[in-house]
């Protein structure tokens, strides 16, 4: 099953991340990679990708595009669609209906009951969305396609 999570990096800056980076961070702390590597906090899938099937649907002034795979390899490329942003970037709100958890640096929050483990927290995990919307911290948020 595929799933997305919102990976929210606080106080980074995009122009000091790179696609690897990220990757590196968010499956140091929640990906088992089909039982290769032990999570730092959570078994949360065994493989993922930036953006996915998902792929470059948060709008900004700038950002970085997902590479392209099996199921967008022919999506056109959109100059103000993006899968990492810096969230001051961001020109409009948050695509909520394809956000199924949002993941911070130490913690995962589910927007309902599932066969993952996580906190199921509706409230900080729409509380985390409405504060990016409303750009209440700085930060760098990367739209992730995960399997399990």
């Amino acid at each position: 099953m595929h799933f997305t999570t919102l990976f929210i990096l606080k106080n980074e800056e995009l122009e000091n991340l790179s696609l690897q980076d990220i990757e590196e961070m968010f499956s140091d702390r929640y990906c088992y990679n089909c039982g290769e590597t032990k999570p730092k906090y959570l078994n949360w899938c065994d493989w993922f990708q930036i953006g996915g099937r998902w792929c470059d649907i948060l709008k900004a002034k700038h950002g970085i595009h997902c590479e392209r795979g099996w199921s967008n390899d022919n999506a056109p490329i959109k100059d103000n669609e993006f899968s990492i942003v810096q969230i001051n970037d961001l020109t409009e709100k948050l695509p909520r209906e394809s956000i199924y958890s949002v993941a911070t640096k130490s913690r995962m929050y589910l927007k309902k009951d599932s066969w993952q483990s996580g906190e199921v927290n509706l409230e900080k995990f729409n509380q985390l969305l409405d504060d990016i919307d409303n750009k209440k911290f700085n930060g760098v948020v990367a739209l992730i396609d995960c399997h399990d």
